[in-house]
């Protein structure tokens, strides 16, 4: 009897272990990321060398389990966040994901394009992918976000402008069939239109990821588990200094965030203290900081924590590459 009690015990035991360790609670917990050197993310064929390094920084999302619960108590460079906490609207998290992704897709490829541009190499855009990246509360319509509209009522959508076009011809309370493809398999969805302070809109927003062919031709190879548009502004940098024969980099880590739009204008992004912060943990000596909030916030991190890190200020990949000209190539 003693042995078998003692048998239950040992079982009670590692069934608190595995809960306490591997039970995930209705949160997640932010922290500095790092360096994600993008020469490995990026491939550019036949591209110029670099001494340095060009770098995404990240915020780090670790699992709420009980361990890390606790720690993040006692850390003052972790924070903990209700998944609910991140929602947009209507956006529960699991399809605040979903837009995370195609948010990514669509920074990804709008950054390469640019970065092709103004090295003035080839990029033709052989089609547009057109995501639904956000669904109105008030819209009337089984899309999804995360869906990529086909077609709407047997037009096949080759760019994401002639969906508007389509939309204009029609009136209140028209309904229309639209064929989406979500995660490789197809449905049909259905939409009513509905007037939008005087607009007749569908409701949703739509993300572009653009198939490019270019020449040099490049490779992206990011993890499945990595999301957010964030990283636009770097990787043109990236991209642009694989393709021109001037070394940007200079020999030095150069890191930083914000999005970028089709004419180089540099956007505000989240979780600026955490990328500083995984800057400096990385060894960087750069940090580019979209101008306004970001820029602001990241500097008085830097001058509260005494970090030896440049933090640069920049509203457009101009402001950048201009800064990196200036102040970092090595003559």
């Amino acid at each position: 009897m003693k042995s078998k009690m003692k048998y239950l015990k040992y079982i009670f035991a590692i069934i608190i272990t595995v809960f306490i360790c591997f039970f995930e609670f209705p949160y997640y917990i932010d922290a500095p990321g790092g360096l994600d050197n993008l020469n490995k993310k990026v491939k550019v064929e036949d591209s110029y060398d670099a001494d340095g390094s060009i770098n995404l920084t990240y915020v780090k999302e670790l699992k709420a389990t009980l361990p890390f619960l606790l720690l993040a108590t006692i850390n003052p460079d972790w924070n903990i966040e209700k998944k609910t906490s991140v929602s947009i609207g209507t956006l529960d998290y699991e399809k605040y994901m979903n837009r995370e992704k195609v948010l990514m897709k669509q920074s990804y490829t709008s950054a390469i394009k640019f970065a092709y541009e103004k090295a003035k190499k080839d990029v033709n855009v052989d089609e547009e992918k057109c995501y639904a990246i956000y669904v109105f509360e008030d819209a009337k319509t089984d899309i999804n976000v995360g869906d990529q509209i086909l077609s709407i009522d047997g037009n096949k959508i080759e760019k994401c402008s002639e969906i508007s076009n389509y939309v204009k011809t029609k009136s209140e309370n028209d309904t229309s069939l639209i064929l989406v493809d979500n995660n490789g398999k197809q449905y049909e969805r259905n939409v009513t239109y509905n007037n939008f302070d005087g607009q007749i809109a569908i409701g949703i927003q739509i993300g572009i990821e653009y198939v490019l062919t270019t020449t040099p031709k490049y490779h992206l190879d990011f993890d499945a588990n990595e999301y957010g548009p964030s990283g636009g502004l770097m990787i043109a940098l990236a991209v642009y200094n694989s393709l021109v024969p001037t070394d940007i980099t200079g020999g030095e880590k150069i890191a930083g965030t914000g999005t970028l739009d089709s004419n180089g204008n540099v956007g505000e992004i989240g979780g600026i203290e955490y990328k500083l912060k995984g800057a400096v943990k990385g060894g960087a000596k750069i940090f580019f900081a979209p101008t306004g909030e970001n820029y602001e916030e990241a500097k008085k991190i830097k001058e509260k924590k005494k970090y030896k890190i440049d933090v640069v200020e920049v509203k457009t990949f101009d402001d950048a590459l201009e800064y990196l000209e200036n102040n970092i190539v090595k003559k």
